[in-house]
């Protein structure tokens, strides 16, 4: 057997391996030491390969693939070098927001590692503990036992992936040259192994919980969750007669199903000084993004409020520190449990519920005043945006101010969308891949709203939805700069300072942007042409860019005049 027929057996048997483990989809960012595993991934029916020449680019894709309606299992493969460095980002995202990912990164072989060859640096548990396992294979051999070796390092891979905490693992792949692979050996050796499931079965009973579902209690949703369980807990909210709290990736808002009990305008209702104390609160993973329910929750009296964290990852993430009650549930099977003990009828009428819905219905007569509605402003276009969704596309939120735009503004819809985010870690980078991704996997129309300094730091994710034709329309919010800080206390600063380092404006051409990548470009300058813009870009064969004009002070001082409007009249209801 020679040395090129060794190698080609040895990673036969690992793609097996992987394939067995729950891997169907990679993406390759190509480079000459990963070419025997390339070549071989990308020449195998099944499994599908994107091609991705930036690895930065390429981490955020994979992860968008993983996003995806089936939460799939998505492999990652580079070559040597910084090309492994570039896929921390997407790494540490994903690890924050539980999607598996199998992160295979190429490598020279030991006698050529800190002696001065090119393209080498040490790839040894390169991303340290944002990710659950590192393991690096042993250099390509073709005995049988080496072969049955690498089969069990890609099976095992794909199963720690995918086992509670989800979360991305990492392999180092070291090859020797040759690179190129023998592409017309075969194994004469099959291998298979199975892995055998949690019972779906277990007993699911929670004994405090029938005297938690008798008291005042709040609802609060702060991860991803799907259309069908943003519905479910809609109906346990109302099953109890309690609130429920979400912002849009909770897709509570877009599930098709309104609720008087969903607190909808969250960040108005909470920064009241005057609401009730809740005798439970149960919370589903994080908090949400607004910032005035983690205030209000700092206030209530630990003594009197019992704290349950429902988290089916088990990683038991309490940034209060304040929780008596860890459950291991899916929000499925909490929902079901929780419902058997509720009485709708009992419940419905509560006066707890009341004093919320009306709290709920001031925010709505508030936001619907009539700047907000007719004129044309990056608030404006993004509650317009919400608004015009179809339920066969969906919508991903970049951070900063426009996951908050359409968490102020948007009100609940009765069409439903699933609503999609990068909100791990919060960070602005890697999100026009992500939203490629999205794309990629669920095959429909994709809005992406973003603001100008989160679409250039991944102007290379436009590749993406260029070359693969990805139904996508991204809603630009551009004033230039870091909009967000004008609502933060370095908008204190005095101008020489709060320029360069807060406000960092760009002054770029993005039509320019939206040529290079064979985008089409409009720029609306009313609601009835984006309106338009939106309707024209369903039907385009290329990818669509719709720039919103605005400034960095306007939505600052729109949303004061809302605050100062609901305080109002929110304190003539409670005189």
């Amino acid at each position: 057997m020679t040395s090129k027929q060794e190698t080609t057996g040895y990673l036969l048997a690992f793609i097996q391996g992987l394939k067995d483990g729950g891997l169907t989809k990679v993406v390759i960012s190509p480079g000459s030491r990963s070419t025997p595993l390339a070549l071989l991934l990308f020449r195998d029916p099944e499994i599908a390969c994107y091609i991705d020449v930036d690895e930065r680019s390429a981490g955020f894709f994979a992860l968008g693939l993983a996003k995806g309606v089936a939460k799939e299992l998505v492999g990652l493969l580079c070559t040597s070098g910084t090309a492994a460095a570039n896929y921390y980002p997407a790494i540490c995202e994903a690890k924050e927001t539980n999607h598996s990912l199998v992160v295979l990164t190429a490598d020279r072989p030991p006698e050529l590692r800190e002696v001065g060859a090119p393209q080498t640096m040490n790839q040894q548990e390169l991303y340290r503990s944002h990710v659950k396992k590192f393991v690096e294979l042993a250099v390509p051999e073709g005995s049988e036992s080496m072969q049955r070796y690498s089969y069990w390092q890609g099976i095992q891979l794909g199963y720690t992936a995918q086992q509670t905490p989800v979360g991305p693992v990492h392999a180092n792949l070291p090859f020797r040259e040759p690179l190129l692979p023998d592409l017309d050996f075969q194994l004469e050796q099959s291998f298979k192994s199975e892995k055998l499931t949690k019972s779906e079965t277990v007993d699911q009973s929670i004994p405090e919980l029938a005297k938690w579902v008798e008291k005042n209690g709040l609802l609060i949703v702060g991860n991803e969750v799907s259309v069908k369980e943003a519905q479910m807990l809609i109906q346990l909210a109302e099953g109890l007669g309690w609130p429920i709290i979400g912002d849009p990736l909770t897709n509570l808002a877009t599930c098709g199903r309104q609720s008087e009990n969903y607190l909808k305008h969250a960040e108005l209702i909470f920064a009241s000084n005057k609401l009730k104390q809740p005798e439970v609160v149960i919370r589903f993973g994080r908090l949400p993004v607004t910032k005035n329910v983690l205030l209000y929750l700092q206030k209530l009296a630990i003594e009197t409020t019992t704290f349950v964290l429902v988290d089916e990852q088990e990683q038991w993430q309490d940034l209060l520190h304040v929780t008596n009650y860890f459950l291991p549930f899916t929000i499925s099977a909490f929902c079901q449990s929780a419902l058997a003990m509720t009485s709708l009828e009992k419940q419905k009428d509560s006066s707890w519920l009341k004093g919320w819905k009306q709290a709920e219905k001031i925010a709505q007569v508030v936001l619907q005043k009539e700047e907000l509605i007719q004129g044309f402003n990056e608030s404006s276009a993004s509650l317009k945006l919400s608004e015009l969704l179809q339920s066969n596309e969906q919508l991903f939120l970049s951070n900063s101010n426009a996951i908050r735009f359409v968490d102020r503004y948007a009100m609940s819809s009765t069409t439903s969308y699933s609503v999609f985010g990068n909100r791990g870690i919060n960070g602005i980078d890697g999100i026009v891949s992500t939203a490629a991704g999205i794309s990629a996997a669920t095959t429909q129309r994709t809005y992406l709203l973003i603001g100008d300094l989160a679409l250039f730091h991944d102007m290379n994710g436009l590749q993406m939805i260029r070359s693969l034709r990805l139904p996508v329309t991204i809603v630009l919010l551009n004033n230039n700069g870091g909009g967000i800080f004008s609502f933060l206390p370095q908008k204190q600063l005095d101008k020489t300072d709060f320029t360069p380092l807060f406000e960092t404006p760009l002054s770029l051409d993005f039509d320019k942007v939206a040529d290079l990548y064979d985008g089409q470009y409009v720029k609306p300058t009313s609601l009835a042409e984006f309106e338009c813009a939106i309707e024209k870009s369903r039907v385009t064969d290329s990818w669509t860019l719709i720039e919103v004009a605005g400034n960095q002070d306007e939505p600052v001082h729109l949303w004061q005049e809302i605050i100062a409007e609901y305080q109002e009249k929110i304190g003539e209801i409670n005189e």
